[in-house]
């Protein structure tokens, strides 16, 4: 949107104070307030799973390199098959909803 005049933006300004007051049920929180609170404990939550699921990924590939070196390591052919398939499926589906 361009403003060519200021005028437009001080009748804004003017309906926002000189408006009618605004009208809400008792104990309703204020429709202009803001809180980042829940934002900041997402936040926390997510960089929590994140350092996690390192960690796990972490101990699960030193059981892995482990496991190469003493030539125990056995891959599960049916598995990997199972999500090679499962992944071609996921990529499809994405690919029918983006041309949509």
């Amino acid at each position: 949107m361009k403003i060519n005049d200021a005028a437009e933006i001080r009748r804004v300004q003017a309906g926002r104070t000189a408006g009618s007051p605004r009208t809400r049920e008792a104990g309703a929180p204020a429709a202009d307030r803001v809180s980042t609170e829940s934002l900041a404990r997402l936040e926390a939550a997510a960089a929590t799973a994140r350092t996690g699921a390192a960690q796990d990924r972490a101990v699960r590939l030193e059981a892995i390199e482990a496991a190469v070196k003493q030539g125990t390591f056995r891959p599960d052919p049916q598995r990997i098959a199972q999500r090679i398939l499962e992944d071609a499926e996921l990529t499809a589906q994405l690919r029918a909803m983006l041309e949509r």
